[in-house]
């Protein structure tokens, strides 16, 4: 690697990171509006099969959207607003378009969106495990705390881990570095950390405006930009 392409991948690496710190302190809202204007400031990113879950403001700013992998202009009679909701810090918005690309359209930048969203992804994750933390350190049984629980502290240590292997196979990673179905394994196991967190977080983490939010909603951006990848082994 050249010092010229190693200093891009810092930058986009540099990138990715402060996304999930953002993600973590701030919620979902700002991530997403930071991650769209690092990628693709102005269009509306779609999923593969038209979708998109963003920022409302974000929605309503964009003037072009992705369409089957390219950027086409948005139409307002070729999308459906299918639902709005909301989260600390705003609301997100959940469009289907139906827009056809353009044979000469540019190619829209997918990868380093769903790599962008992994990181965005993680960093949710550490805001779910930062209000497990709180929830068990405040909940007593048999005179001490949930936290200091033997199996609660082995299940908080395997999603560290979790988090851990993600951050490994991330760090590092520009656009294109890692094929379609390794990012999408990622986005997997973020999944099931998350699902691991919303086990400890009891009922909870059923809430509509519980803890419990920040994983359905990270599900969600995961169906709709990735889909599902089939597990390698379950822990």
């Amino acid at each position: 690697m050249t010092s010229r392409e190693a200093a891009v991948v810092e930058a986009v690496t540099d990138t990715w990171a402060r996304l999930r710190g953002t993600a973590r302190g701030a919620g979902v809202v700002p991530a997403l509006t930071e991650l769209r204007a690092a990628v693709c400031a102005g269009a509306l990113p779609c999923g593969p099969g038209g979708h998109a879950l963003v920022p409302t403001a974000v929605a309503d700013g964009c003037d072009v959207a992705w369409a089957n992998g390219r950027v086409v202009p948005r139409a307002a009679d070729r999308e459906d607003v299918l639902t709005e909701i909301t989260v600390s810090g705003g609301a997100l918005v959940a469009l289907r378009t139906r827009g056809e690309a353009l044979p000469d359209a540019p190619e829209a930048p997918v990868r380093a969106w769903t790599l962008g969203l992994a990181w965005v992804r993680l960093g949710l994750s550490d805001r779910l495990m930062d209000a497990c933390m709180v929830y068990l350190g405040g909940r007593t049984v048999g005179g001490g705390t949930l936290l200091n629980q033997q199996m609660v502290k082995g299940a908080l240590a395997e999603v560290a881990i979790e988090h851990l292997e993600i951050e490994t196979m991330l760090g590092g990673a520009a656009p294109g570095d890692l094929d379609d179905a390794a990012v999408a394994h990622l986005h997997a196991q973020i999944t099931r950390a998350d699902r691991m967190l919303l086990r400890l977080l009891g009922a909870s983490g059923f809430l509509a405006d519980g803890p419990g939010q920040i994983a359905r909603v990270s599900e969600l951006l995961a169906d709709v930009y990735v889909g599902h990848a089939p597990e390698r082994g379950s822990r």
